[in-house]
């Protein structure tokens, strides 16, 4: 009984380490060795129904890390955070049956190695378990991202956002990728690390594993490699754009904005004007410091104005002949905002196909809108919407739940939108695409891939995360966004209601790579929960070459879910057969 509570409180503790490694913690170095606690709980396991007990104990483990992981969900919904963190536990526990059952290479008897042969053999039946258990890992963080509309947040490979040579990786795998190498190097050390155990306590000889010499080289060889590709995706020809992004920090609770519209749109247009006087302010400092009196100083105004999503307690109305048109309210905010100069004005707001919003037949889109101030308006319509947030599947006790866990009632939701076309923007008079995402969508790499084209990009995110109060859940969500700058090899710029506001090299970095500037809205104290404006430069490539994972997606994390059920379709027809002879 007491083995039993310490391999649950054990299998706790090893969740509970994970969870350090994330914000707002950030002991990113913790995702190299959480596993060394799990792995021996589950290849000790002994009896009948390993797999199942295997289950058990990692589904403990994921309760430790995502209890905490999670607890920012808790200024929504306490009920709803554990009910999630209890569902995304499965995940962990699938690896657990996985790994206690089909792929245990502690079931094997330890065998002493006499020659160079049984010793190439015993570290290629390492390497084989290891690289089976990390890519099945892999293979689970990619189902657990879109199945039943996916939570796809803070994978393994979430951790290497503090550590940008390592993360260049995931132009070819993914983010969900580079969860492999923490999860194979931890196999491979728990195992070896019991061979030398056996080996001490038989008096053998302490020879060089090479599986060990082996896993840390791959991490060498993707360190090196990291480091070549940090260099040279920096030095890449590129356009040259500035983007001024707003951001007024508006409190609220659940859908229920707590400051009156008038309040809203005065604040974002004096905001904006502020911005405007320091563009025409540094120029008129650069023209003090021209030797001389015939050089001419440019006035460099703005490419974008970006406001963040839902920004406008208004709609804009779809006509027939496919333009939008917002009321008289709408339409001065926009004529106003391009009195200011001549630049793309974008922003997010509702969108409207039909006359009215209230028509329950009528569709209302979580919308990205771009007007360059001439008559040109484009709209990118959300097609990734939140669960519980902008829809409720049309069950009773959902709506019941939501009223209770918010105390409001949950009012018309949201349509999808179904198109994939990127958007298209002058910048430094050069046409550039744009990847629009809205809200939590740029955590979701399957979607912004489908946006890819050859020639220049950027991404443009317009968020809300102002649900998650001033809450580390913000800064998690901008640690998930900021993969998919690298794993498409396009810059992001991202403008945030209340949470991270900035821009993002293609590099997968807040940092300007030639003045060395952080491109981030923060105050005095470092938070980000911050009103005022941010102006910055944005670096976008300008051959704009299609990357792996742009190609291919998650081909990787694919691969290693196919392997893993492979490897047990092949365990269960080998134990049957065994069986079946020892009853012959």
């Amino acid at each position: 009984m007491m083995v039993n509570f310490l391999k649950i409180l054990v299998a706790v503790l090893s969740g509970i380490v994970l969870a350090f490694s994330f914000a707002p913690f950030d002991e990113a170095w913790v995702v190299w060795g959480w596993m060394w606690l799990l792995l021996p709980l589950l290849w000790t396991v002994s009896g009948k129904r390993r797999s199942l007990k295997g289950f058990g104990l990692a589904w403990l483990a994921g309760m430790g890390f995502w209890v905490i992981n999670l607890k920012w969900l808790g200024t929504v919904t306490w009920p709803g955070a554990l009910a999630l963190s209890a569902y995304l536990s499965a995940y962990f526990g699938f690896f657990g049956a996985f790994a206690a059952g089909s792929i245990n290479p502690w079931r094997m008897k330890y065998e002493r190695v006499k020659t160079i042969r049984d010793r190439a053999k015993q570290s290629f039946r390492s390497l084989g378990s290891a690289a089976l258990l990390a890519g099945f890992w892999c293979g689970l963080e990619w189902v657990r991202g879109w199945l039943m509309t996916g939570f796809g947040w803070n994978g393994l490979g979430v951790t290497f956002a503090k550590n940008l040579i390592l993360a260049q990786n995931a132009e070819y795998v993914g983010v969900i990728g580079l969860s492999f190498l923490p999860v194979f190097l931890s196999a491979v050390a728990v195992q070896t690390a019991r061979r030398f155990y056996q080996q001490f306590r038989a008096n053998e000889v302490k020879v060089l594993h090479w599986d060990f010499a082996t896993a840390l080289l791959l991490i060498m060889l993707s360190f090196t490699w990291g480091t070549i590709r940090l260099s040279s995706v920096t030095n890449e020809p590129k356009i040259e754009g500035r983007v001024l992004m707003v951001q007024q920090d508006i409190p609220q609770f659940a859908d229920k904005i707590l400051w009156e519209p008038s309040k809203i749109v005065e604040g974002f247009e004096e905001l904006t004007a502020d911005g405007i006087e320091e563009v025409f302010r540094e120029s008129a400092e650069a023209a003090q410091e021209t030797e001389s009196e015939e050089e001419i100083v440019e006035i460099r105004m703005p490419d974008l104005v970006i406001w963040p999503e839902a920004c406008l307690p208004a709609y804009l109305h779809e006509q027939e002949n496919g333009s939008m048109v917002g009321g008289p309210k709408v339409e001065s905010v926009f004529e106003y905002i391009h009195s200011l100069g001549d630049f793309t004005f974008v922003l997010g707001m509702s969108e409207v196909r039909g006359e009215t919003a209230v028509d329950p037949e009528v569709d209302v889109y979580n919308s990205l809108i771009m007007d360059d101030g001439n008559g040109g308006r484009q709209s990118y319509q959300k097609n990734h919407l939140v669960i519980l947030g902008e829809f409720i599947p049309d069950l009773p006790f959902l709506h019941d739940l939501y009223l209770q866990t918010t105390g409001v009632e949950f009012g018309k939701g949201l349509s999808r939108g179904t198109t994939f076309e990127p958007l298209e923007v002058d910048i430094g008079g050069q046409p550039v695409g744009v990847i629009p995402s809205v809200c939590f969508e740029d955590t979701v790499p399957r979607l912004t891939r489908k946006f890819v084209r050859h020639g220049p990009q950027v991404l443009v995110n317009v968020t809300n995360d102002g649900w998650f109060q001033e809450s580390e859940g913000s800064l998690q969500h901008f640690r998930n966004a900021l993969f998919r700058s690298i794993e498409l090899r396009r810059p992001t710029v991202r403008c945030a209601n209340r949470g991270v506001t900035g821009v993002v090299t293609s590099a997968g970095s807040l940092v300007d790579p030639y003045s060395k500037k952080m491109r981030h809205l923060v105050n005095e104290s470092g938070s980000y929960f911050h009103r005022g404006y941010l102006l910055a430069t944005v670096y976008i490539p300008s051959e704009g070459e299609i990357t792996l994972y742009a190609a291919f997606g998650d081909w990787f994390a694919v691969s290693g879910l196919i392997a893993g059920f492979l490897w047990v379709v092949a365990s269960f027809f080998s134990k049957n057969s065994k069986i079946e002879k020892r009853e012959g």
